[in-house]
């Protein structure tokens, strides 16, 4: 593989927010959003030594009649990780 490219702020900046996109996306995929009444993303970068770590943090709150699982947002952020590293393979490897 590859190794990672010298990452500006500017790069960090779009990664967190298409980041982001990727998470809203995979949630409502797998869950209606008819049953969340709010959904938080709180995403931290850390750059450090030409590496990259990734921490998301996802607070749901669903409807009151929502029959949602913890298993079903775990997975929606699995496959997030998933999509989120071949974005990264695209567009930030050299």
């Amino acid at each position: 593989m590859s190794r990672l490219k010298v990452l500006t702020d500017e790069d960090l900046f779009r990664i967190s927010d298409d980041f982001g996109e990727i998470l809203e996306s995979e949630v409502s995929k797998s869950i209606s959003l008819k049953e969340l009444e709010d959904l938080e993303l709180d995403i931290v970068l850390n750059y450090e030594n030409e590496q990259l770590d990734v921490d998301v943090d996802v607070g749901v709150l669903f409807d009151e009649l929502s029959e949602i699982s913890q298993d079903q947002i775990s997975k929606a952020i699995d496959e997030a990780y998933l999509k989120f590293d071949s974005y990264i393979d695209e567009n930030f490897r050299v």
